[in-house]
């Protein structure tokens, strides 16, 4: 990418609270996002030629894991570019996976600890090494299905300790307007054993019509309830620290599992900005995506490590979703006019260094 996108340095306010000591203050510094590998055409049948991308994951390697469920197959690349292999093909057999209707997403994982690859939607799931080789699989009922209160799960971080978090959402006993996230570990079958869990937001559930859905050679008819629209983008640090930030408001807050709030802080930016994603680098420095204004970009917010502003930083393409790695990379997937699929990898170039709070 050879264009450059200036921007006003947005003045934020940051409040920490006792358990983060020192004063902190905004720091200035031009921040810009530099592409070093796009991944994805828009004819052939190659395997980058992708159909309808759910998830990606990097390893350690940075190689890249792109969950596909319109070609219903999980398609690893190296970190150039290049095809190795497909895994979790559609099928019954070792390694393989059945893929829901396009209504329920597919979440991947690259799990650092076990150098595994968790692939859930909450109704399947399936651990895998690079490879393909199957380590375990689950199947879970629907949440839709008459008499079943259970929630439904969904495996989406691991951090550098092994410990796995899970985002339940669906009817439960418990409560079916809210959105839990669980923290546990994996036993020695690769079981999810929950630890703790925290209740993190109340969502409304808009009910649908009835609908039959083809399954394997059957069919499978219920009601999807599907819940309203979050109101805050959540996130897990590398070294499992849990972080919210409202939507609709400019803050973020650090929540322990009891739920308690341990530090706060002040976003104030643009006039009406949404921030509809969140993630953490390794390092700890903040990257909040913020609803694009058009189709044609979108921009990141970005704080250190200390939760200092450094600035923003736009691309010219309209990004779904966000994998932060370290050293100032990030991967996404974007998509241009016609709704065609792809991945850049971008270099984030800034002078600042990560530092002790």
């Amino acid at each position: 990418m050879h264009s450059r996108n200036h921007r006003k340095s947005l003045g934020l306010t940051v409040l920490v609270s006792a358990f983060c000591a020192g004063s902190l203050t905004a720091q200035s510094s031009e921040l810009r996002l530099v592409e070093e590998l796009r991944l994805g055409r828009v004819d052939g049948s190659g395997p980058d030629v992708f159909a309808n991308i759910d998830d990606l994951a990097i390893d350690a390697h940075g190689r890249i894991y792109v969950a596909d469920v319109g070609w219903r197959e999980v398609r690893l690349f190296d970190r150039g570019g290049r095809f190795v292999r497909s895994l979790a093909p559609e099928g019954d057999g070792p390694g393989e996976r059945r893929y829901w209707p396009a209504a329920v997403s597919t979440r991947i994982t690259w799990d650092p600890h076990r150098a595994r690859l968790w692939i859930d939607d909450g109704l399947h799931l399936l651990v895998l090494d690079s490879l393909g080789a199957e380590y375990a699989r689950e199947t879970r009922e629907p949440g839709f299905l008459p008499g079943n209160r259970e929630p439904m799960g969904k495996v989406f971080r691991v951090d550098a300790r092994g410990r796995l978090y899970e985002i339940l959402q669906g009817p439960s006993g418990r409560d079916s307007t809210h959105v839990y996230l669980s923290r546990g570990t994996a036993d020695s079958e690769y079981a999810f054993v929950p630890e703790r869990t925290l209740r993190i937001e109340a969502r409304g559930i808009i009910r649908g019509p009835p609908q039959t859905r083809r399954i394997g050679r059957g069919t499978l008819t219920g009601t999807l309830n599907e819940h309203e629209p979050p109101q805050t983008a959540w996130a897990v640090s590398p070294a499992g620290e849990l972080w919210g930030a409202g939507i609709e408001e400019p803050r973020a807050w650090e929540l322990s599992f009891t739920g308690d709030t341990l530090r706060t802080m002040s976003l104030a930016g643009e006039a009406g900005s949404k921030r509809m994603e969140l993630d953490i680098s390794p390092e700890g420095w903040f990257w909040l995506r913020r609803e694009a204004s058009s189709g044609a970009s979108s921009t990141w917010d970005l704080l250190d490590n200390c939760g200092a502003y450094l600035g923003s930083a736009s691309v010219p393409h309209n990004v779904s979703m966000t994998e932060v790695g370290a050293a100032g990379r990030i991967h996404v997937v974007a998509s241009n006019a016609l709704g065609v699929e792809y991945i850049l990898r971008l270099r984030l170039e800034t002078n600042v260094e990560p530092r002790r709070c």
